[in-house]
């Protein structure tokens, strides 16, 4: 069976003749009759019985109606995504860690709001890892620090943040790389836009770290630090999420480094309409970020 064939039922159903039927499907009355005899034959039974004037439908046709009500809104509907996409459904997202526990609860809870439908799958990682997800398809966009120029990449600047570095409580200030000779860097793995910025300021002094100790979150960096484990860098939203700032100190990161830029991106041609329907949320917000 087509769409076609959904109409056809739905036709007869509601109007009762075939020719009346005909008429509202702009067709010839001896198509609508062949078509109906072609599915009763398909089907092996009758859908509908004659009374009169009138085709009224069976028990199975009736069934067969009810169904290509649902099946035909369906298509309406898609039809109607396609020439003017309404976000819904599955949205594949990306975040950094810092951002997917400060930034980005509120504008998620607007999408949400707005557009129940929409169902958000959201992954946390560094910037080179989410990058790679978004032109690998894996993911429909993504909020990264430091995006690359890429051809293939469009954009959205949203958050600008500022690092700073933390070290253990009593730490002495910390005014350049030379103050953090002989400390341990906690940072993520490599790819991350912030470990980036920590390691281009040790190589701009012409130092190089005493040591990178590879941690998953920035909560265990936290916690880290206030341990006595070493030192490491950090947007300030963060800080507004450790309970506990008495057990660390916060330096000014003295570099130029220290402003970073959080885009959204999304693969060239491929904005769908979560997408979208996000960057209207973000546009929104961007003014008072």
């Amino acid at each position: 069976m087509d769409v076609a064939d959904f109409r056809t039922i739905i036709a007869l159903v509601e109007t009762g003749t075939i020719t009346a039927a005909a008429k509202v499907l702009c067709r010839v009355p001896s198509a609508i009759t062949t078509r109906v005899q072609n599915l009763e034959s398909q089907l092996g039974t009758t859908l509908f019985v004659k009374s009169g004037r009138r085709f009224l439908p069976t028990s199975e046709g009736q069934v067969l109606y009810d169904n290509a009500l649902k099946i035909i809104e369906l298509v309406t509907l898609a039809e109607q995504q396609m020439v003017r996409p309404v976000p819904g459904g599955r949205f594949r997202l990306g975040a950094l860690d810092s951002m997917a526990a400060t930034r980005l609860p509120e504008p998620l809870a607007h999408l949400y709001q707005q557009h129940q439908s929409v169902s958000v799958e959201l992954v946390t990682g560094i910037s080179r890892t989410l990058l790679d997800a978004v032109l690998g398809h894996e993911l429909d966009a993504a909020f990264i620090a430091d995006a690359p120029n890429d051809d293939r990449l469009e954009r959205m600047a949203v958050y600008k943040e500022e690092l700073v570095i933390i070290a253990a409580a009593n730490f002495p200030p910390i005014r350049s790389a030379a103050d953090l000779t002989h400390t341990t860097l906690l940072v993520f793995s490599d790819g991350c836009s912030y470990r980036d910025r920590l390691t281009t300021w040790f190589r701009e002094a012409g130092i190089r770290p005493y040591r990178l100790a590879e941690m998953s979150s920035y909560h265990a960096i936290l916690g880290g630090v206030s341990a006595g484990m070493g030192a490491g860098v950090i947007p300030t939203t963060i800080l507004d999420t450790f309970p506990t700032q008495e057990l660390i100190t916060i330096h000014p990161f003295e570099s130029e480094n220290s402003q970073i830029t959080t885009e959204l991106i999304w693969r060239k041609g491929g904005l769908t309409a979560n997408t979208c329907a996000l960057i209207g949320i973000l546009s929104s917000n961007v003014g008072s970020a």
